[in-house]
């Protein structure tokens, strides 16, 4: 195994009460009423579009969707952290020589920004998020583009996430999966491995 890609939400980060913050706030000013945060975080995962979806249509998704997009680009990290032991495994698996990336459905900008502030961009050999392909997850795009970028062959890769999104687009990519336990969703899809902690990632390579 020479790559590990990595899903971001619910993965290595734990950024849903941020995400449904600034829901709440876009909701509030376009429909003078709250929305409840656990209906918001339930529906995190496909991006930012398909999230907005679920409480705006027509031409209201669209000025929803701008005003999102500017709140979490001005203010990515409030509440948003790494999920214990991340950090720890991270370093760990740099120190094996693993190659390491994130193929998020998640926007490209915001991502690199949420990376940057919780000092974690620089383990990553590769980002990629959501608008720069065009195709996202469960798409096998995002994964075969970065392990072409990294010239690895896609069955030596590794795809961890918390969603059937993160297994289907492994499994498509003829990559090994391993659903994060720790996560939002639950996959229907089988997995090749199931880890309860992050720290599980350094005996699996061991």
């Amino acid at each position: 195994m020479r790559l590990l890609i990595f899903d971001l939400d619910g993965t290595l980060i734990d950024s849903a009460e941020d995400i449904a913050l600034h829901v709440g706030r876009v909701y509030r000013e376009l429909k003078s009423k709250d929305v409840p945060a656990d209906e918001v975080k339930k529906n995190i995962g496909d991006g930012a579009r398909s999230l907005l979806a679920n409480f705006f249509q027509g031409q209201e998704l669209e000025e929803a969707l701008e005003r999102f997009l500017h709140y979490y680009i001005s203010e990515p990290v409030i509440h948003t952290k790494p999920y214990e032991g991340v950090m720890e495994t991270l370093e760990g698996l740099k120190e094996r020589g693993i190659l390491l990336a994130v193929a998020t459905n998640k926007p490209h900008a915001i991502t690199l920004e949420v990376l940057k502030r919780l000092k974690m961009f620089h383990y990553f050999d590769e980002v990629l998020g959501a608008d720069l392909l065009p195709e996202k997850k469960p798409s096998p795009l995002p994964l075969l583009e970065i392990a072409k970028r990294l010239e690895v062959s896609p069955e030596l890769g590794l795809m961890v996430g918390d969603s059937e999104n993160d297994i289907l687009a492994g499994r498509r990519a003829g990559m090994l999966t391993a659903h994060a336990r720790w996560g939002y969703k639950a996959p229907q899809s089988p997995p090749d491995y199931h880890l309860d902690h992050p720290k599980d990632l350094l005996h699996l390579i061991d």
